[in-house]
């Protein structure tokens, strides 16, 4: 049973860092250039705090409950009746964001590969191999996200290194000139990408734990906020902040700047490759946390036959979600307090009532 599966410490880490940094990375430096302009390192630091505070919520409810995921902290907490309600918003929410992240998906392929072939068949694509991963098992993926982690990482690293001698720091000047509070108006939007973690509350409880969890945890943050970091920072420094503010991509068209050699260039399809990694990640994800959370919801014996009737729902879900990507990012950005609700809001609820009526077990952990 899934319940018996285990993953490690580092299958853990790599499974945030990779399902975290896709989106972030596409949206972003775009996004948060029209709240702190050329001071969106500062907002992107801010937001790397709030999901620090994030992991940290899932992390301590995990160690006063041991034994249980989120859906079931739901119901020991506030009962069957109004604990099971809050469980079935949990599970529909993994639905939702599976539905999201199939719907960009389908987005990116479109206009990044070929937009002649049809939506449909894009979608369809996503979901299948989603489902089959989860199929499969979360050791299977999680074994997956393992060995691309460092395909992921180092690609990202290879391009900011490979554009250093394009940027202009001084694009980046002054600092702060408004002060330190303007550019936190679009806290909420980087929290969303650096709190996306509402996976982990599912499968923490599978993970070894050992008195190195929260430091894989912590450490897994902290690279995506790196990563963020200098994915806002180069698109700045290269085309300054209002240019990037017009790009749908900006961080298509930074690695579109790469030139190796003389006649080494279109390295787009490298981001195309790394993106597609880190999407198929996230969508497993969270199609396994929604899986697990019906499972536990309704006590089913054999949740994979529920599996595809789930997925077929998340497909028709996604093809009516929004018309198109500029509608996405949008709506990414102006709805983003849905996002932290769910991610940070009621998590922290659940562990003030947990601490009120003083219960929860002391984990027992490895060396």
């Amino acid at each position: 049973m899934e319940r018996s599966t285990v993953i490690s410490n580092f299958q853990l880490m790599a499974l945030i860092i990779i399902s975290t940094i896709g989106t972030s990375s596409l949206y972003a430096p775009a996004t948060l250039v029209r709240y702190a302009e050329r001071n969106t390192w500062f907002l992107v630091l801010a937001g790397g705090l709030v999901g620090l505070l994030n992991v940290s919520v899932f992390l301590t409810l995990n160690r006063l409950y041991p034994d249980k995921n989120l859906v079931r902290i739901c119901k020991h907490l506030l009962g069957p009746w109004i604990g099971g309600l809050l469980a079935v918003v949990f599970v529909f929410y993994f639905i939702d964001i599976t539905a999201w992240v199939l719907r960009e998906f389908a987005h990116f392929f479109i206009i990044a590969l070929n937009p002649d072939i049809p939506q449909s068949g894009y979608l369809l694509t996503g979901i299948v191999m989603g489902a089959y991963a989860v199929f499969r098992g979360l050791e299977a993926f999680s074994r997956v996200s393992e060995i691309i982690l460092f395909v992921v990482v180092a690609s990202f690293m290879g391009i900011y290194v490979s554009l250093v001698w394009q940027y202009h720091p001084e694009y980046l000047l002054p600092v702060l000139e408004n002060g330190w509070l303007e550019p936190l108006s679009g806290i909420v939007p980087v929290a969303s990408w650096l709190g996306d973690l509402m996976f982990i509350s599912m499968i923490l409880n599978h993970v070894r734990r050992t008195k190195k969890t929260p430091m894989y945890a912590f450490g897994a943050v902290a690279v995506t906020t790196v990563l963020l970091l200098l994915s806002v920072l180069s698109c700045t420094m290269l085309f300054g902040a209002k240019t990037s503010e017009t790009f749908t991509y900006p961080s298509v068209s930074l690695i579109q700047n790469i030139r190796l050699f003389r006649h080494i260039e279109r390295f787009d399809a490298a981001l195309v490759a790394v993106w597609v990694m880190s999407s198929f990640i996230k969508l497993t994800v969270y199609l396994w946390s929604a899986q697990q959370g019906l499972a536990d919801l309704l006590k089913l014996g054999r949740p994979r036959l529920f599996l595809i009737p789930m997925a077929a729902g998340i497909y028709v879900c996604a093809r009516f979600k929004v018309w198109g990507m500029v509608e996405l990012g949008d709506f990414y950005d102006k709805q983003a307090w849905y996002f932290c609700l769910f991610q940070l809001v009621i998590p922290v609820g659940l562990l003030l009532i947990a601490w009120m009526r003083g219960d929860g077990g002391e984990p027992k952990v490895s060396a």
